[in-house]
């Protein structure tokens, strides 16, 4: 994401000050190795945090303590609910802005299919989503399909309930890190519920599902299609359990999702603007506080109520 990052800086005409990683980059003139040390010797308008997990919350802080305006963290967020509430309060009383990297906030296509789902009504009012996919992490993967429900289903999540089905496969990013699979519960603020299923025992392909009173839409990312069926406008007047009347298809077209780096730009684009913030660094502290929600209920084998008011309110975990 570094890389990609210098990529689309340098298409929007921003010059790249300085580049801060862990080990001495010799090609690059501006290149730090702390990134205190970076912020201190420089005076820059942004600063992308394209780094693990848990350093997130110390380099969120210093680029706010040192006044920059616009700050661009990657997922997670922070590592825990409480270094998230810590960034929030930071915040509140500076001028910067942060925005968190969740990227289907950002797609024409998903904005198109918000507009189709709460203001046509296209499979009538919004009940259900069903996501299922391989082994990917829950934090790495799953927080990606968290809030894209939170969004399509345009509500916050009340309650958790989730079993760990954990294989403990090696993190493709260093054995430092941890990221069981399992499956979850969602279940939200307006009464509806969402079920995803990415546990260590999968290897498929991420599918998604919108269920409706009347219909579904069924979404396929990686192969571009999209598929919608519902009941008939006179069939919608008919009774719930009559689940054998037809559900013709609607719509059986490409789903032309954006790439990561258009729908990055764009995301950078936002940040620099007098705009409103797509993704704001609240709503992706409440990304944060579902997976802690889950990892509880994988512990306790309990559903977990939010908002966390417990020990996993301040555990960090070692995720990317």
């Amino acid at each position: 994401m570094g890389q990609l990052y210098q990529e689309i800086l340098k298409s929007l005409d921003i010059k790249l000050d300085f580049i801060c990683d862990t080990k001495k980059l010799d090609k690059i003139e501006s290149s730090f190795t702390d990134y205190q040390e970076a912020l201190n010797k420089t005076n820059v308008d942004g600063i992308i945090i394209s780094t693990y997990g848990p350093s997130h919350h110390q380099i969120i802080k210093s680029a706010i303590n040192s006044g920059i305006k616009y700050v661009v963290c990657e997922k997670p967020f922070t590592n825990s609910v409480k270094n998230a509430d810590d960034i929030l309060k930071l915040l509140k009383k500076s001028n910067s802005r942060l925005s968190i990297n969740y990227l289907r906030r950002f797609s024409k296509r998903y904005g198109k299919l918000f507009h189709e789902i709460h203001n046509k009504q296209i499979i009538g009012v919004p009940k259900s989503m069903i996501i299922t996919s391989g082994a990917g992490g829950i934090s790495a993967l799953g927080t990606h399909f968290i809030d894209l429900s939170r969004y399509l289903l345009a509500s916050e999540v009340s309650s958790v309930y989730g079993v760990s089905v954990d294989k403990n496969l090696p993190n493709p990013r260093g054995e430092q890190f941890e990221d069981p699979g399992g499956y979850a519960i969602l279940n939200f603020e307006n009464n509806t519920r969402m079920f995803f299923d990415m546990s260590d025992d999968l290897g498929i392909q991420p599918k998604i599902e919108i269920l409706g009173e009347y219909g579904r839409i069924v979404i396929d990312e990686l192969n571009n299609r999209i598929v919608i069926r519902a009941r008939s406008t006179e069939d919608m007047l008919k009774k719930m359990h009559h689940y054998v009347l037809p559900n013709p298809v609607l719509r059986d077209d490409l789903f032309n999702f954006e790439s990561i780096s258009v729908l990055t730009k764009k995301m950078l684009e936002n940040l620099i603007s007098d705009k409103p913030l797509v993704s704001p660094a609240y709503a992706a502290r409440n990304n944060v506080e579902i997976y802690s929600a889950i990892r509880n209920s994988f512990a306790s084998g309990k559903v977990v109520n939010l908002p966390l008011n417990d020990s996993f309110y301040e555990k960090e975990f070692m995720v990317t």
